[in-house]
């Protein structure tokens, strides 16, 4: 890349459509521009900076102007559009670069318009110029109609959708694509990015705010908020809370019930009526059988729900959920075991609203959501049945939500 090419490519990706080295959003744009290119970023903006300013005795900054400096500053801020038009027909393209660059230079208003509408979502100054500069380069190579469309949708309140509160559905069925194409969907949705405190935004979250005009940033607990309240957003395969490797079941307290692991597998019963359950994920086919054999069947719960309660942590949601379960049921002790993680992660963050989607890495990208709000226990509810959980195994009894095959119920 040349330096007229390089200069080109920071005016056009600034807001104001020429960069300045005082403004922290375009010296942002700079760096990333320069770690792609594989050049030393700090090196040359320090450069830059020490030309273009200097501190003199009585602390007073004044501006330098060398011949190199002074052309430097010329092609930062004084094009015309015939200089743009001689620079494209003076460069070099194949047709792979002059459709790339036809659909940067048709998708250059779209920085305005997303800027605009994150603000209506409540972000903050801090992060919401740099977020509409990635969703701008995102759709940048996109047709210009599908963008063209979008942006449309983003500037018309009127056209603007709201999420609707219902169990379950499919993100693109609610933003069909006369409203916002199917390829800006996937890729805004798809999106990940971090907030002004470095903590991660993980896929829906920037994409849902955008999309639904009563879906914005959270002020509070969860990761946005849906019509003023706290709204939690969980992408496929995602933990609720801590690493659920750290609380495991405390096998010694099944011992004695005839459940016991043995390497790979799991040993139930005693003497010669031993079955073996080979895989530790069917943890709760061991625990139906454990439960079927033992003679003090009681005692038997009684051990673990004492485990669940205090090694796994899961709290007051044992007692809320531990007699939902049917122990001659495998698929109703993983249920009821995952649903008690999810009550418990509810109730200590505090939101009202909880959406998961299969968007994630290896997650089947489609749309697909299910959804519940109000009380932990409405949220758990609402969720019994539709919502999918890894399966639990004795190491991890807080299982990780998603849409995933393996994420299917417990065979019997």
């Amino acid at each position: 890349m040349t330096l007229d090419e390089l200069l080109l490519e920071w005016s056009y990706r600034s807001e104001k459509g020429y960069p300045s080295l005082d403004n922290p959003s375009d010296v942002l744009i700079l760096e990333n521009i320069l770690n792609k290119l594989n050049l030393p970023t700090y090196d040359i903006i320090s450069q830059l900076k020490e030309q273009v300013t200097v501190t003199t005795d009585d602390e007073t900054q004044k501006t330098q102007t060398t011949d190199d400096e002074t052309d430097i500053l010329k092609k930062v801020g004084s094009y015309k559009k015939d200089d743009l038009l001689n620079l494209i027909k003076n460069m070099e393209l194949d047709d792979k670069q002059v459709t790339k660059l036809y659909h940067r230079i048709s998708n250059f208003g779209a920085y305005r318009p997303i800027l605009k509408s994150l603000r209506a979502s409540n972000y903050k100054e801090l992060v919401v110029k740099r977020y509409s500069s990635e969703i701008q380069n995102l759709i940048e190579d996109l047709s210009p109609e599908e963008n063209i469309k979008f942006l449309d949708y983003l500037s018309n309140p009127e056209k603007q959708l709201e999420f609707p509160t219902k169990a379950e559905g499919n993100l693109f069925e609610l933003a069909p694509s006369d409203k916002i194409p199917t390829s800006v969907m996937s890729k805004i949705i798809a999106h990940t990015t971090q907030d002004e405190g470095k903590k991660g935004v993980g896929m829906g979250e920037l994409g849902m705010a955008l999309i639904f005009k009563n879906v914005t940033d959270s002020r509070g607990k969860g990761d946005l908020a849906l019509d003023g309240e706290e709204f939690e957003i969980k992408g496929d395969g995602a933990t609720l809370g801590e690493k659920p490797a750290a609380f495991p079941i405390d096998l010694n307290k099944l011992v004695s019930f005839g459940l016991k692991k043995v390497d790979k597998k799991y040993e139930i019963g005693t003497g010669e009526d031993i079955e073996i359950v080979g895989n530790l994920n069917k943890f709760a086919l061991a625990l139906s059988l454990t439960h079927k054999q033992t003679k003090d069947k009681k005692g038997f719960e009684n051990a673990l729900k004492e485990t669940l309660t205090n090694d796994v942590q899961l709290g007051e949601a044992v007692n809320k959920l531990f007699n939902k379960i049917n122990f001659d049921n495998p698929q109703s002790i993983q249920q009821e075991i995952a649903l008690m993680n999810l009550y418990r992660y509810v109730n200590k963050e505090q939101f009202k609203h909880f959406l998961a989607h299969d968007f994630g890495a290896g997650g089947a990208n489609t749309g697909k959501y299910v959804y519940a709000g109000g009380s932990p226990e409405n949220i758990v509810d609402g969720l019994r049945g539709s919502a999918k959980f890894e399966k639990i195994s004795w190491n991890n009894c807080r299982p990780r939500i998603g849409f995933k095959s393996a994420y299917l119920e417990e065979d019997a």
